[in-house]
């Protein structure tokens, strides 16, 4: 027998196709959400997306919920924050937010589906170190612990709750989404229906239709106006946090 490590590894490749192995089978889960909705992520299409049998993906995974344990784990351990410095605690805090929004980004769907899968990201130590860090920068600008803390999971709700409501519907437009709705302001569905080419239901019930919706004096400005982009929608939300932050360290007490 060989004492050379490397002789001894597994090989990566075999007839072809890439060895299987429980953290290749969790990075092709992540893979597999950059092109699909997550309600298709299932063993049998990842197996087929993997061209392998259902089977084969038994001997490194449980079950669709373990195969999502392993892809959220690896989502979380490849989370690399750029350093906080309460000294300059605005700037820092807004980077550490674009670098975290560009990580969700990177794999659409994987926090939600998370959340509804009940599937526990924050037992990787990584996720822990980092929620950790966050706490203890919040606390250095001024807030209680009881506030670092609430700011620390503020933060983190705004930023996954941004890509996951506004980001994607631009990063992968659902089917029922023109694209180029996406750049009229305000969007098709914050304006009033025409009632003349809207299908009437046939009744003669005025009560049956829909409530007159009557001026909207701000929504037709609006449409006055050049659009906003998402980056300029997620620089004001980022303008709220930190000035919500500064005004809540600058009360005395908790």
């Amino acid at each position: 027998m060989s004492s050379n490590p490397a002789a001894r590894r597994r090989p990566t490749h075999r007839k072809g196709r890439p060895t299987l192995t429980r953290e290749s089978v969790g990075r092709a889960a992540l893979d597999f959400l950059d092109h699909h909705g997550p309600a298709e992520l299932t063993m049998r299409s990842l197996a087929a997306d993997l061209g392998v049998s259902p089977r084969a993906l038994y001997n490194y995974v449980e079950d669709r919920r373990d195969l999502l344990t392993v892809a959220a784990e690896l989502f979380e351990s490849e989370w690399r924050p750029p350093e906080l410095e309460s000294g300059r605690w605005r700037e820092s805090l807004r980077a550490y937010c674009r670098a975290l929004r560009a990580h969700y980004r990177s794999h659409p769907g994987m926090t939600t589906l998370a959340l509804t899968e009940n599937i526990t990201m924050a037992r990787h130590p990584a996720m822990l170190r980092n929620v950790d860090t966050l706490i203890g920068f919040f606390e250095a600008v001024g807030l209680s612990l009881p506030d670092a803390y609430r700011a620390c999971m503020e933060t983190i709700r705004l930023v996954a709750g941004f890509v996951e409501l506004q980001d994607i519907v631009y990063d992968r437009p659902p089917a029922h989404v023109d694209p180029a709705d996406l750049a009229q302001f305000p969007p098709p569905w914050l304006r009033p229906k025409d009632p003349e080419n809207s299908e009437g239901s046939g009744s003669s019930n005025a009560s049956e239709g829909p409530e007159p919706v009557g001026d909207l004096p701000h929504l037709t400005r609006l449409g006055e106006l050049e659009p906003d982009s998402p980056d300029t929608l997620f620089a004001f939300s980022l303008d709220i946090l930190v000035e919500g932050i500064a005004a809540r360290a600058a009360q005395p007490g908790e």
